[in-house]
């Protein structure tokens, strides 16, 4: 079935304050890759590793300024990596039928994440990967293709996708937490579908059926419990949300932080995309933190 490639976010208008991460390159499959890393001085290796992937349009510098991840690893002790895609983009549909994108980016962050190791940079077992909008996808595509390279998974504004289903290959254990805003104009909370001739095609699953996908997939139950996360009253048009699925075997998750009100963007980073991507941004929480706090929980087993 062919689907759409979905739009993604606009470049960073700002830098977080921070480390600053530095730049490298990686040959890949003949073409010259390039990707900034962070290791906090002092930090005791091997470290946790996070890679954060940009949205469309984006790179690795405006995924370190939209995060501030490189702050947050001085503090908790972890390396940071942001790679860049190939025109700015992933390759999330790699395996789905009706594109024909060669650059292998599963390969690509697969590869920087075991030189990491093989240096002694980073934990093997202690390895996660996250992503906003076009990121966001490919880390549930390598949610779907890589669960024994890395430990745990988060996807930010970004949900299922048309032809998912197809790429994921067989079901294996995994931790997967979801970020996103009721309110996202770019990746609707109810998804989209649209007409063509050989009938209603879904080019985006809604929230709700993705976290059934994942659900089905992780083996965890539809049933799920549900409280707000604190008001810290900063941002008044946005509540947050915290849904834990039940069920799930021992040593998964599968947890979906829903933004009442929140638009396209990264809970506790405001005025880094323009306003009309970003909408409402929630200041209760920091994504960041957040995530990472989640993921220091799961190791691979």
């Amino acid at each position: 079935m062919l689907v759409a490639l979905c739009l993604g976010s606009a470049s960073a208008q700002s830098a977080a304050a921070g480390p600053q991460p530095v730049a490298h390159t990686l040959v890949q499959d003949g073409l010259t890759r390039e990707y900034l890393l962070h290791v906090p001085p002092g930090v005791t290796q091997p470290a946790p590793l996070v890679v954060a992937l940009h949205g469309r349009g984006g790179d690795g510098a405006q995924m370190a300024a939209m995060t501030g991840f490189t702050a947050l690893a001085e503090r908790l002790g972890f390396v940071a990596l942001f790679p860049s895609g190939m025109d700015q983009q992933w390759n999330y549909v790699q395996g789905v039928p009706g594109y024909q994108l060669e650059v292998d980016d599963v390969g690509f962050i697969v590869d920087l994440a075991q030189e990491l190791a093989a240096a002694g940079t980073v934990d093997p077992d202690r390895m996660y990967v996250t992503g906003f909008s076009n990121g966001g996808f490919m880390a549930q595509l390598l949610a779907c293709q890589v669960p024994d390279v890395f430990a745990a998974f988060a996807s930010v504004g970004a949900a299922g996708y048309g032809g998912q289903p197809g790429a994921c290959g067989p079901p294996r254990p995994t931790s997967v937490l979801f970020v996103h805003g009721t309110h996202d104009a770019a990746i609707p909370w109810e998804g989209l579908r649209q007409e063509t001739p050989q009938g209603m095609v879904t080019l985006l699953a809604s929230v709700s059926e993705t976290m059934a996908f994942w659900a089905q997939r992780l083996g965890c139950s539809l049933e799920s419990t549900s409280s707000l996360l604190p008001n810290l009253e900063r941002s008044p048009a946005t509540r947050t949300q915290l849904v834990e699925f039940q069920g799930c075997p021992a040593g998964t998750e599968l947890r979906l932080v829903a933004v009442q009100g929140g638009g396209h963007n990264w809970p506790g980073h405001p005025g880094v995309l323009p306003p009309q991507v970003a909408g409402n941004v929630s200041t209760d929480f920091d994504a960041s933190e957040l995530i990472y706090r989640f993921f220091e929980r799961h190791a691979l087993q």
